[in-house]
């Protein structure tokens, strides 16, 4: 190749490098640099049919187009995640928060608790998409019994939504996505603790400052993390008492054998 055909090559090189064709959004930007160079692909594509015909609609719309646009009587935990896209990270802290915010079966807690956790630290660590190992996202779950769920929660989440405008926009933002990834952590581990009670005010706060997060209202995601505050200020209580009772049992334990 001649020094001419190599410097033409060059040029070509340059203009199929520019970035003005097209600009990719700040949080797709680390995907289709992963994309591009071949590297690991992510278990679900970035953007789904669903997201796309869905991405306006409120929390409560999607959730009901996910069953009803749901084939099968079962559906995995991937296609969850994929249809929500972008907001992701706030409709699977609602999705797992809401059996705790409603009458479930016991040990629920401990089976919604756990992913809850695992995405507050995606959140504090700068994840703008939620991940989970492959393995759980072909976990299915039963539609029936999911649309039992968001027939329940559905109408106490369109109320909520209703008082729901853009406001307090400075609270939102990367810092504040790891504050509320630090919240759904803190959230997560009362929720983990087995003592009744423990569990449903933080989760009923966590759905509120999720819904907050993705209309961007700063007052309603205050509302949240009080309620929250207040709820793990019990869960504090709870164990301070446990602990102190234990105690007592422990020093009185040779009396009460005659010792």
């Amino acid at each position: 190749m001649g020094g001419r055909d190599a410097l033409d090559c060059a040029r070509l090189s340059w203009r199929g490098a520019s970035p003005f064709p097209s600009l990719p959004s700040r949080r797709r930007s680390v995907d289709a640099k992963t994309d591009t160079t071949g590297a690991r692909k992510s278990p679900y594509r970035e953007e789904s049919e669903f997201h796309r015909a869905h991405q306006h609609q409120s929390a409560s719309a999607v959730l009901r187009a996910v069953i009803d646009e749901a084939e099968g009587e079962t559906i995995s935990i991937g296609a969850i995640i994929e249809a929500f896209g972008e907001r992701a990270f706030g409709f699977v802290l609602i999705l797992f928060s809401l059996p705790n915010c409603v009458p479930a079966p016991p040990g629920i807690a401990g089976i919604v608790g756990t992913p809850v956790l695992i995405f507050g630290i995606q959140m504090m660590l700068g994840h703008t998409r939620p991940w989970l190992p492959g393995f759980i996202l072909r976990r299915t779950v039963s539609l029936s019994k999911f649309k039992r769920l968001i027939d329940i929660a559905e109408p106490k989440l369109q109320k909520l939504e209703s008082y729901c405008k853009p406001r307090l926009l400075q609270l939102f933002g990367p810092f504040g996505d790891r504050v509320a990834g630090f919240f759904a952590f803190l959230v997560a581990v009362s929720v983990l603790i087995p003592f009744p009670g423990t569990n449903f005010p933080p989760s009923i706060a966590l759905v509120i400052a999720s819904i907050a997060i993705m209309e961007e209202d700063g007052y309603l995601l205050i509302v949240g993390y009080l309620i929250g505050l207040a709820g793990l200020a019990y869960t504090v209580t709870v164990l301070g008492a446990s602990y102190h009772l234990i105690l007592a049992a422990i020093h009185n334990l040779p009396s009460w054998f005659g010792f």
